[in-house]
């Protein structure tokens, strides 16, 4: 599987998290789907009586509503729409502060918007990385504290900005000798993680954000 392939792959699975956001979060009538992909959230926001219009540069077809091609720094709507998502699309643009810009234009009452995180600093000192680091599509990625001051700066209100998507502390397991222990302690590791005794907020791979226009 080729790069491309990988990135067409992960854009058609549908994420919990992001449904929770839209499903919380989305406001008014009209919204906008930005790097809309395989449309899930187009249509969740659809089904609850959304006025939709998808956004991507590689639209696929058979979408339930209108999708037009268009990059992130340059999109062809006069007019706001009550929510704006943008979830894994502003590291991918190489105009950041033209994509900001447009995001604040467009936003009439709420913007939804995650991005990878870019703290890896739990993972640093064994020699590990979120895997999207070495995601060479990505112009960037972003920490709360800085992701925050730039909204802020193009003109947003951050309500709520947490990081998501945690990741397992069960693929340590993956390092241990001799092999054959690796499954009770990968067992081991998330029983633990499931009773609160193993727990993390910086080991999240995602910073997800709400705002709202000033």
């Amino acid at each position: 599987m080729n790069q491309a392939d990988s990135r067409q792959w992960w854009r058609q699975q549908l994420s919990p998290i992001k449904q929770q956001y839209v499903q919380q979060f989305a406001q008014g009538n009209t919204a906008v789907d930005i790097g809309t992909g395989a449309g899930f959230y187009g249509r969740m926001l659809q089904e609850k009586g959304f006025q939709v219009v998808g956004v991507d540069l590689q639209p696929q077809q058979d979408y339930a509503y209108p999708v037009v091609q268009a990059r992130l720094a340059a999109l062809p709507f006069q007019r706001p729409f009550d929510t704006v998502l943008a979830f894994d699309i502003l590291e991918h643009e190489p105009l950041e502060v033209e994509a900001l810009h447009e995001l604040r234009r467009l936003t009439g009452q709420r913007l939804l918007l995650s991005v990878p995180n870019a703290d890896d600093a739990l993972l640093a000192p064994y020699n590990l990385t979120f895997k999207h680091h070495i995601d060479k599509t990505h112009q960037r990625e972003y920490d709360v504290a800085g992701l925050t001051d730039k909204l802020t700066a193009a003109g947003f209100a951050v309500r709520h900005i947490a990081r998501r998507g945690p990741v397992s502390p069960a693929l340590l397991a993956e390092f241990v000798r001799p092999t054959w222990l690796r499954k009770p302690i990968r067992w081991l590791i998330k029983a633990l993680f499931k009773l609160k005794v193993l727990h993390n907020e910086a080991l999240m791979a995602d910073v997800y954000v709400v705002a709202e226009p000033v």
